[in-house]
């Protein structure tokens, strides 16, 4: 009995190994870039999910003038949620339902809420659709895609949950911006979520930014000015004088540049995935 394969065998169970590894990795690859991809459009949906929740606080505390960006922001809510929805993973997860049925119980009467409830019902689901960007990234197997240097994790987890506080910060100072008047449980509020931006390292979005934009030469002393509008304007006096429009503008800034970041770290890992 010959215990040797012949060498044209032992070829053929080669390149059946690397054709097979070849297939796995591009799966892999195509999983990752599908997930990343799902990432993206998450975050459109939190994105105006978070203004809605600022305009319609302002909206109940009296700024009418919210109305018809309101209107605009639910048609656009629709168009990303039936986007989402048309996925079949995204389409059959109990949070995503769960996401749903709750935006349609708060569109259905959002307008006869106080401006604390309408805040919690908005940051309650913005919170779940953030739990779910970690159920999609687990799904899609990109938590351990790091590509020089960059953590997935970074993006997803504290560049979001700092877009949050921000966003939150926005809603209530936009709500007390349009009152020209604040109570001490609004102002104790509004000081914790102060501190939560504090916790966000200016350096690390100055190296992220620099290094995914560097033609952005984005700046975060405009964070800074934000904090700064949020203790002495609105912490700090029972009676805001700032404008609800330059209150709204100043923390969309800081969202805005945020997000920049975001969007250039996805499309990074997506080209080393």
């Amino acid at each position: 009995m010959n215990l040797y394969l012949p060498l044209g065998v032992l070829a053929a169970m080669a390149l059946a190994v690397l054709a097979s590894r070849y297939i796995a990795k591009r799966r892999l690859r195509q999983t990752r870039r599908s997930g990343l991809a799902l990432l993206s459009q998450l975050k459109e949906l939190v994105v105006r999910q978070q203004q809605h929740r600022g305009l319609s606080s302002s909206y109940l505390k009296g700024n009418q003038q919210a109305l018809s960006d309101l209107q605009r922001l639910q048609q656009e809510l629709r168009s990303w949620q039936t986007r989402l929805n048309d996925h079949a993973y995204i389409a059959k997860q109990t949070r995503w339902q769960s996401y749903l049925q709750h935006w349609q119980r708060l569109h259905a009467s959002w307008q006869s809420n106080t401006l604390e409830n309408n805040i919690t019902q908005h940051s309650l689901m913005i919170r779940n659709l953030l739990y779910f960007a970690e159920d999609i990234a687990i799904e899609f197997e990109i938590n351990s895609l790091d590509g020089q240097g960059l953590s997935v994790s970074f993006l997803w987890h504290e560049l979001l949950l700092t877009a949050e506080s921000i966003g939150q910060a926005r809603a209530l100072g936009s709500g007390l911006a349009s009152a020209g008047h604040s109570s001490s449980v609004e102002r104790i509020r509004l000081s914790f979520l102060h501190q939560k931006i504090a916790e966000t390292d200016p350096a690390t979005l100055d190296q992220y930014s620099y290094w995914l934009l560097p033609e952005k030469q984005l700046r975060w002393d405009s964070l800074a000015r934000l904090q700064q509008t949020i203790e002495q304007d609105l912490i700090k006096t029972e009676t805001p004088s700032i404008s609800v429009q330059e209150y709204f503008r100043q923390a969309t800034e800081v969202l805005d540049a945020i997000y920049q970041v975001f969007d250039a770290g996805i499309e990074h890992l997506s080209r080393e995935a």
